[in-house]
């Protein structure tokens, strides 16, 4: 059965983090990459996985993963676990480089043993997980505080720079149930750009939500009820 286009996109960024890939895939990657943004970003942060999990492993906290981390392991396995069932067209699953099947497997392994036994492996100290740098570097946890949220309602926020845009990452509670949120980016010219909406919980809110605009553009972010109210802004520092 010939892959799906999603499939075979997974199964060239996999050739290319592996090495493996022939010239006609390079030509084909390059190809995809002219009209994706995101694969750049894709490559550069499961090459940041492969390498963690090539390395060992020494750390084990007990504490049970969170919801979005849980996710993001399980969306990672599910990926690869797809890809490494089905070859490029025309050629069964005994002509994908072996290099290429052993890294996919490897990741897939490594997603759900992230996530198992009710615990998160954790780096070797001094093992980078991810990038780091001022606010604005690509790939970087950037924290944010948020201010002038009712008694009782304690948001925490973190932002990530892309390529794409700006994904925006929340832990909420207290936000009055089943009422809807927006979660809005202010730019410094004054426009609005929508990231995304949620209902308000009586447990404790994790999402990632994502908008079209740069993270050097955006002067706050600011959660906002139904009517426009904003029930919380975090002011963000300039990029460098």
């Amino acid at each position: 059965m010939p892959d799906t286009p999603g499939e075979r996109r997974a199964t060239l960024i996999a050739g290319a983090i592996s090495g493996d890939l022939s010239p006609a895939e390079q030509t084909e990657l390059q190809a995809l990459r002219a009209g994706d943004a995101t694969i750049d970003d894709e490559i550069r942060e499961l090459s940041a996985v492969s390498s963690l999990t090539a390395a060992s492993l020494s750390g084990w906290d007990s504490s049970a993963p969170s919801p979005s981390l849980r996710e993001r392991s399980l969306a990672v396995h599910d990926t690869v676990a797809a890809v490494s069932r089905f070859p490029a067209p025309g050629a069964d699953a005994s002509t994908t480089p072996v290099r290429r099947r052993r890294w996919l497997m490897g990741l897939a392994a490594a997603a759900c043993v992230g996530i198992g036994a009710g615990g998160v492996l954790l780096s070797q100290p001094g093992t980078p997980t991810s990038p780091t740098g001022p606010p604005g570097t690509l790939g970087a946890l950037e924290q944010i505080s948020f201010n002038g949220e009712a008694h009782g309602v304690d948001i925490d926020g973190s932002l990530i720079a892309h390529t794409w845009g700006t994904e925006t990452i929340l832990r909420v509670i207290g936000l009055t149930a089943n009422d809807p949120y927006n979660v809005v980016l202010v730019t410094e010219a004054g426009d609005t750009i929508a990231s995304g909406s949620f209902l308000g919980s009586t447990v404790t809110i994790d999402c990632e939500m994502n908008a079209a605009v740069m993270r050097d553009a955006v002067t706050s972010v600011e959660i906002q009820d139904a009517s426009g109210t904003v029930v919380a802004t975090a002011e963000l520092p300039e990029t460098t």
